[in-house]
């Protein structure tokens, strides 16, 4: 768990950080390139290496780590939404997207 913790919170952390107004959407794709190194076994970091353990050791599906990046992508267009179903839309890729990943692990 503490491994997924850590992804959601550097991925946050791009688009809410500190570094936030140097983020743009190539940013986001090079991150979602790394997601993708990292469940295919080649982690850029020691962090990366923890969550690549953990996908190996649970069935972890990328889908979710995908969506919350296009939750991030989100951050970066818009900041209101028009209607319910934009916001619960938006609520989904930033926060219930850390349910599905975190389940394969917890059981």
């Amino acid at each position: 768990i503490w491994a997924i913790y850590v992804w959601c919170r550097r991925t946050d952390e791009l688009v809410d950080g500190p570094n936030a107004s140097y983020i743009t959407p190539k940013a986001l794709d090079r991150w979602e390139k790394r997601l993708t190194d990292l469940f295919e076994g080649r982690p850029y970091d020691m962090y990366d290496a923890a969550l690549s353990d953990t996908v190996t050791k649970y069935p972890v599906d990328i889908q979710p780590f995908r969506d919350m990046v296009e939750g991030m992508r989100l951050d970066l267009r818009k900041s209101r939404y028009q209607n319910f179903d934009e916001l619960y839309l938006y609520c989904y890729y930033v926060a219930g997207t850390v349910g599905l990943m975190s389940v394969p692990v917890m059981g």
